[in-house]
């Protein structure tokens, strides 16, 4: 592909923003992401520890580094429910739900967030995905794995992804995305290449009220 043809968008130059903002007083123990770095609207502001008692039903829109990837698409229905934290050379995805599905969900949505300008895809196709696990953890793993993978072989980018049964017991999950081929010299504009799902510093956090939220970090 053309050098030229590469748009950078905004959540991607977040590394070299938090390095010049450095010196105006942001702690630069944020840079190396994870949950204590992380303002989560789960805890309710700044807070270094998760604590599950704490009041999770309103969910407001923190602030990180003065750029937050959740917003309200053209479709009213899409909420974006995640974040990109920085963590040395690769980049971790924090999402959360009302349930343990959204977060699983919204985490995908991320994903595919970061490999190009979600609002530019459209809901003209379908894919479906049946992944398992032997716990969360893998789940998680598949799950994501399974639309990279898609991705990397039929080039499908989903804007929006349903989960139509989640087996919390048998660890399984059957979903479908909703998206289109991803076009990035003619319409989507192209993003950071994710080369991996992995399982380094992986968090599954359910909240005593059923709220989730989820730490995933991608080698890119």
């Amino acid at each position: 592909m053309d050098p030229s043809e590469i748009v950078a968008l905004p959540q991607r130059r977040r590394r070299k923003e938090a390095e010049t903002q450095q010196g105006d007083g942001i702690d630069g123990n944020k840079k190396q992401g994870g949950p204590a770095a992380a303002v989560s609207p789960l805890r309710g502001g700044g807070s270094d520890s998760l604590d599950p008692n704490q009041n999770t039903e309103t969910i407001d829109v923190p602030a990180y580094e003065g750029e937050r990837a959740e917003r309200r698409a053209g479709n009213a229905s899409e909420q974006r429910k995640y974040e990109y934290l920085d963590h040395t050379a690769d980049v971790q995805f924090h999402s959360w739900g009302d349930n343990m599905e959204e977060a699983f969900e919204q985490a995908v949505v991320c994903m595919f967030s970061y490999i190009t300008e979600i609002d530019t895809v459209d809901t003209t196709s379908t894919n479906s995905v049946e992944v398992s696990g032997h716990d969360l953890d893998s789940l998680l793993y598949a799950f994501m794995d399974e639309f990279l993978f898609q991705f990397c072989v039929d080039g499908f980018v989903a804007r929006r992804v349903t989960i139509t049964e989640f087996d919390k017991e048998a660890f399984t999950i059957k979903a479908q995305g909703f998206g289109e081929k991803f076009q990035p010299r003619t319409k989507h504009p192209q993003g950071t290449e994710i080369k991996a799902i992995t399982y380094s510093a992986m968090q599954i956090i359910q909240h005593s009220q059923g709220t989730a939220e989820l730490f995933v970090i991608v080698d890119i």
